[in-house]
């Protein structure tokens, strides 16, 4: 089963797994996403009241229609935009969300790999994963945002130099600040799309590999932006990154209409739970099979199983 795949057999792996496993795979977040719908719930029913007003406006908008400029105005003052379920939220996606993913990952790699799962064998390895899995987001987020400010002052200082640059040199200089632009931006969307892999990789060599949140935290960083990787890596981001916008697309269609149109906070909620619920599904399969392909290519995973130096899980 395992061997070096194209990103086409990926994705047609991925949904296969996805498919023939999708209801233990909706088990195992459904449990989570469920209180996690009842505190959206509770968080956005105050901004739920904002999405009629914006609606009318843009509608009246397009029909030419004379707009009141206080309607929204008018909705913010009639109660908090945030309060004490969005706190929640925001904690549980942060602490909680951990056991799912860990859950998810455990169940998918074993069935992947031709081994048996269940709900209780997932969530056991959660529960034993889940601070390391805490620790490696807080560090995933402490790195992130002093990359953000790395980042940002490089930008600023090459941005200051291109006017001073474009000051004397004219038409010419505006030219190649324009070129260098673009060339910096598709350098950092690249970066950034590849970071994202970096993120998961890490949690699958947390949980699959059992890493230290540390070990697993370089683990993920060389595996996707290693040499011999780097291609394979962005390639597959591009395709994973594809895969939620459209996702994200269908998801926010259909809130806007439900909660914007229909005006009911209750179907919007649970429009955005069942997506949310297919989406970890599948997304779970796919970087489940990216990351054994990656392995078998950088570090020739399917030979070390074949030759018994590397063990997978039994059934």
């Amino acid at each position: 089963m395992l061997r070096p795949l194209g990103l086409g057999e990926m994705l047609d792996r991925a949904v296969t797994l996805c498919v023939r496993h999708f209801a233990l795979f909706s088990l195992i977040f459904v449990v989570y996403a469920i209180p996690l719908a009842v505190l959206q719930y509770f968080g956005t029913a105050d901004q739920a009241k904002m999405f009629g007003p914006l609606t009318d406006i843009l509608r009246a908008q397009a029909a030419g229609k004379s707009i009141d400029p206080n309607a929204l105005a008018k909705a913010f003052s009639q109660s908090p935009v945030l309060n004490v379920w969005t706190g929640l939220w925001v904690i549980t996606l942060l602490f909680i969300s951990p056991l799912p993913t860990v859950a998810l990952i455990d169940a998918a790699a074993n069935l992947y790999l031709g081994a048996s799962s269940s709900f209780e064998r997932a969530y056991r390895t959660a529960l034993g994963r889940w601070l390391p899995m805490i620790g490696l987001n807080l560090l995933y987020i402490a790195c992130g945002f002093g990359l953000y400010i790395a980042v940002f002052l490089v930008v600023f200082i090459l941005a200051l130099g291109l006017l001073a640059i474009v000051k004397v040199a004219g038409a010419i200089a505006i030219a190649i600040a324009i070129v260098l632009g673009i060339a910096v931006s598709l350098a950092l969307c690249a970066a950034a799309l590849l970071a994202v892999l970096a993120v998961q990789i890490s949690y699958f060599s947390c949980v699959v590999e059992k890493m230290p949140f540390i070990t697993a935290f370089s683990r993920g960083i060389s595996r996707v932006f290693g040499r011999a990787a780097l291609r394979r890596s962005l390639l597959a981001g591009l395709a994973f990154v594809a895969i939620l916008i459209g996702i994200s697309l269908v998801s926010i269609v259909g809130q806007s209409v439900l909660f914007g149109l229909l005006k009911s906070n209750v179907a919007g909620t649970v429009y955005e739970t069942i997506v949310r619920v297919a989406t970890a599904a599948f997304t779970t399969a796919f970087l489940t099979i990216f990351y054994f392909d990656l392995r078998v290519r950088s570090e020739g995973l399917d030979l070390q199983v074949a030759a018994g130096g590397e063990a997978l899980p039994s059934s």
